[in-house]
Parts: structure tokens; sequence; C-alpha cells
């Protein structure tokens, strides 16, 4: 079955907790724990591939060719970012039409303006809903599998909250397929600066009034609620977009740090014991017996 398909049998079954993979060995780690897609994280894969902040740096093409090699080695769908869409109208028609090539199950695009910012960094604006709508539209127009996924995203909670809601179901109402509201900001105040429960209640409030299916903007649930919480509460789809990473950093920090103190990295690794240690489990994470069993077969064949 085409991935683009199977991802929309997921939505369709419920909830689709798409955990944020950066390379191809965290999306095939998340495989490995069961999850039925992963989301392509934007931050990740600029934080992991250029060292650099979520600014947009990475090129169409460098996008593209990374989402093959995610999507080439899981055989769940991936949903990817694909910012902007990488220039005018026509740029985000070939993005759309490469990221196809690349065997992603879907994307969302965004209507910020350029330069374009992490919504966790200041300096985010929009473009006008009518040249909005034209970025939405030249990416719909531009697929050819009917069942590929555009997701239309808006950072309007830079204007208001009634213009995150006001934009969203327009981009329903033009075709997009799932919306991603952007809640950084609710009325002059910091989402994050909320209690849990007012974080919950904003977010009732907000799917309650978009009209169609709505995914998450990469955050988990608020300190006491759960994934399935934000099911209940109406979202589609929801991403541990930048956490995976922020894991792994930070272990990668403190596996430095006691290499440096202990000058070597049994201390460490006994301390933090896991089958991942031992380089062949790493391999075999990266379906070291599907290449041996393939390699043979071919040998065989030869001889």
């Amino acid at each position: 079955m085409r991935s683009t398909k199977k991802f929309r049998e997921e939505l369709r079954n419920g909830l689709v907790i798409a955990p944020g993979c950066y390379d191809a060995l965290s999306a095939r780690l998340a495989e490995a724990a069961g999850f039925r897609a992963v989301h392509m994280t934007g931050l990740g894969v600029e934080a992991s591939q250029l060292g650099a902040p979520d600014l947009g740096l990475l090129t169409m093409t460098e996008i593209a060719s990374h989402a093959a090699r995610i999507a080439g080695c899981i055989d769940i769908p991936v949903i990817a970012d694909i910012d902007t869409g990488f220039g005018g109208v026509l740029n985000v028609g070939r993005t759309i039409k490469e990221m196809e090539r690349a065997g992603v199950a879907g994307v969302h695009i965004e209507d910020q303006a350029m330069p374009k910012h992490c919504p966790l960094l200041a300096g985010r604006t929009i473009v006008g809903q009518e040249e909005a709508v034209d970025r939405l539209k030249a990416a719909l127009d531009a697929r050819t599998d009917p069942d590929f996924v555009i997701a239309a995203r808006t950072d309007a909670d830079t204007i208001s909250f009634q213009e995150i809601v006001d934009r969203c179901n327009l981009y329903l109402e033009t075709g997009a397929d799932l919306v991603m509201p952007i809640l950084m900001n609710v009325e002059g105040q910091s989402f994050f600066s909320l209690p849990p429960t007012e974080q919950m209640r904003w977010t009732r409030k907000l799917l309650a009034e978009i009209n169609g299916p709505v995914m998450g903007m990469g955050n988990g649930p608020p300190e006491g609620f759960t994934t399935s919480d934000m099911g209940a509460a109406g979202y589609s789809l929801v991403m541990y977009a930048a956490s995976p990473l922020g894991v792994v950093a930070n272990a990668l920090a403190a596996f430095f740090q006691d290499i440096r103190e202990h000058d070597t990295d049994l201390a460490y690794i006994a301390a933090h014991p896991g089958k991942y240690h031992d380089p062949l489990e790493l391999m075999r994470a990266a379906r070291l017996d599907t290449f041996v069993d393939l390699e043979r077969r071919y040998t065989r064949a030869a001889e």
C-alpha cells in the first residue's frame, strides 16, 4: 500500500501520534517502538544536519533528499515540514512534486513571511490571507497523488486568536486536508506561561472553533495531561517534534562531559545501560539482518 494511502487510513482510524524524527535512524527507532507515523521536524533537521537554528536555512533540494532517506528506510508514513514552500508559488509547486518523489506521505506548509522563524524565536510575521491562499492552492494543484496529505500551518497567533481561527477555516475551505495552528501567544500572553488547565482550555476552545481536522504544533500535552487528552480535545495528529532530538542532545552532552572527566567511556556506559551500547544492536536497529539476508541471496545466486 502506498504510504500516502496508509497515512489517510491512519488519520481516519483515530488520533495519530507522530514523534519527531531528524534522520533515518531516529525514524527507524520510532517505527520499532510501534508508532504509526513519524514527523520530519524542521528544527531537528536544521540542528542535526547544519548545526544551525530553525531559521529556514536548508534548501528545498536538501530537505527533499533528507526526506527521501527517512521515507526509504521505514514502512510507516512520514509527514514533513516544508516551511513556506521555498519561494513563490512556482517554487511551492515544485516542492510538492519533489516531496512526492521523495516518498513522504504528506507535508505541512506555513503562512509565514520570509525570512521565516521558529515559533520559539522572536520575529515571526505572516503574509496576507490572499497570498497565503495562493500559496496553498499552488501546493494543492501540484500534487499528482490525491492521497498526498497537505496541511496548512498558520502563525496567526502573532495577530490574534480570532485570526488563527479565521485562517484555519479559510485554509480548510481552500482544500487543506489538515490545519496546524501555532498557539505560542494567546491574546498577548505566552501560551506556555499559562497554567496547564488554562492551556487545555484554550486548546479546546481553538479546536471547537475550527471546522475540520487539526494537527498539533509539535509540543506534547500540558503537564498533567496526556496525548489521549489531546485526542479527546479534537486533534487528529499530535507530534513530539523537538523533544526526541532534545533527549539525544542531553545524553550526548552528558556522555562527552563524562569522558572528559573520567578519561574513559566505561563509567557512563555502566551508569546508563542500554542495548544500543553494543554496535551490533545499533546496526540491527538499522536493518542489519535485512541487508545481510539480501546479500546472501544474491551471493548464492552468483555461485
